[in-house]
């Protein structure tokens, strides 16, 4: 091992934290004045695992000064209670106004101390392994868990020259930038996907996606509809038994046929509240607009599985008018301006009522049209989900790499092929 190299290995110590910043350093009120404006940061102004922190609210000192965890520039903003720790909310505070910022009390402030790149140690102390390895020393009650500062103080940090934490933050921020690039890439790809699949959908019920020829019926689709009705009212009450959908089973244009609960009961109790094929439920219910009225089509092979009184089961008549094709014209179009021109929103929670539901306006031509564009529509999202399920993959792929490049840059050097693994990320050659 070549003397630099031995120099290199002398330099990363392993150290406590509280040697490497300081934890929750105390506030020097000698200078601020009730007037002066200082920068306020709740904990919902830092963004999970990326760093960013928004420090654009100001608060005069008089109003923080009391019952806030107080910091300044270039201090580390860690999250200590869950689930905010564990998912990431660190930040380093900068551009505060004055210098100076206040916020939730759930954050520990660290300070680097002299010689210490406060890059260096947010990355550490955001990296999964510290956060996971954090989690499990967790102090309180379920969920009102936090780390302590004790903790924080006593583990361990890898401690090199402070040249050689800039180079290794150099190397990290080099790795983040290009992955940061392939994720804009990849978010531009999802974006297109949303456009062409809405693009679509407004082409199937507007007479463009397959040629048609012919007037096509304008009516309401309670008038078209077999029945239009509410399901069981009574909640699951089993862990295994007959099976009853929950209300997130249905999402726009899809149906989970295993987002289930049970009732106790035989399925014989519960034959008028059954979804069968071709049946399209409609979400009654749901504390967010956008799930409110949506529709998805009951498939074939599905086990015996009720619906429940938040869910609205249509049934239309399969001569006249295909199942599958009143799913794609209430899913977009005028068909789904209606449905959100109807959303009322009581207590906290949006919903439809069966009569919104039979009075969606509902364009269709013939029969054996419809059949030409539910198969061209189904072709097209069936490359639409493909494409969506490799940029998701690529994205999670993405995050994992995130972390593995933050594992990798504080592994202690243990070998001397670890140290010139080491000795290459940071520039130091033999």
């Amino acid at each position: 091992m070549s003397e630099v190299l031995e120099d290199v290995l002398a330099d990363v110590r392993m150290v406590p934290l509280s040697e490497a910043v300081e934890v929750n350093p105390k506030l020097d009120r000698s200078a601020l004045d009730d007037d002066m404006d200082v920068s306020f940061v709740p904990m919902a102004s830092v963004e999970a695992l990326i760093g960013a922190v928004d420090v654009s609210t100001v608060r005069k000192y008089a109003e923080v000064k009391k019952g806030y965890t107080h910091f300044r520039d270039g201090d580390i903003l860690f999250a200590k209670v869950t689930p905010c720790m564990e998912n990431g909310k660190m930040a380093i505070a900068r551009k505060l106004v004055n210098g100076i910022g206040f916020g939730s009390t759930e954050f520990h402030v660290l300070r680097p101390r002299a010689g210490v790149d406060a890059r260096y140690v947010y990355y550490f102390v955001s990296s999964q392994t510290f956060r996971k390895e954090a989690s499990g020393h967790m102090t309180g009650a379920v969920g009102l868990r936090r780390v302590p500062s004790a903790y924080l103080e006593k583990q361990l940090i890898p401690l090199p020259g402070i040249e050689q934490q800039r180079a290794i933050v150099s190397e990290i921020e080099k790795q983040f930038s290009r992955l940061d690039e392939a994720v804009a890439n990849l978010q531009r790809v999802k974006a297109n996907l949303k456009r062409y699949k809405a693009s679509v959908l407004k082409d199937a019920v507007e007479g463009r996606l397959v040629p048609t020829a012919g007037n096509w019926t304008q009516t309401k689709l309670g008038d078209v509809a077999l029945t239009v009705r509410n399901g069981y009212s009574h909640k699951p009450d089993a862990d295994e038994g007959t099976r009853i959908f929950r209300i997130s089973a249905v999402r726009p244009m899809e149906l989970n046929v295993d987002d289930v609960r049970y009732l106790s009961g035989p399925v014989s109790d519960y034959d008028s509240f059954m979804a069968v094929e071709g049946d399209v439920l409609f979400t009654r219910y749901n504390g967010s607009r956008d799930y409110v009225g949506v529709c998805a089509l009951v498939p074939a092979e599905m086990p015996p599985t009720v619906y429940p009184d938040k869910l609205i089961r249509v049934r239309v008549p399969v001569s006249v008018l295909l199942p599958a094709f009143v799913v794609i014209a209430a899913s977009t179009g005028k068909g789904r301006a209606f449905i959100e021109s109807m959303i009322r929103t009581t207590a906290g929670q949006s919903g439809v009522s069966g009569s919104d539901i039979k009075a969606i306006p509902i364009s269709f031509p013939s029969l054996e049209e419809q059949f030409l564009i539910v198969a061209e529509s189904d072709r097209r999202m069936s490359l639409i989900r493909s494409v969506e399920t490799e940029v998701d993959a690529n994205l999670k792929r993405a995050q994992a790499l995130r972390q593995s490049v933050l594992q990798k840059s504080f592994e202690v050097p243990r070998t001397e092929r670890s140290l010139n693994a080491l000795a290459t990320a940071i520039g130091v050659t033999s």
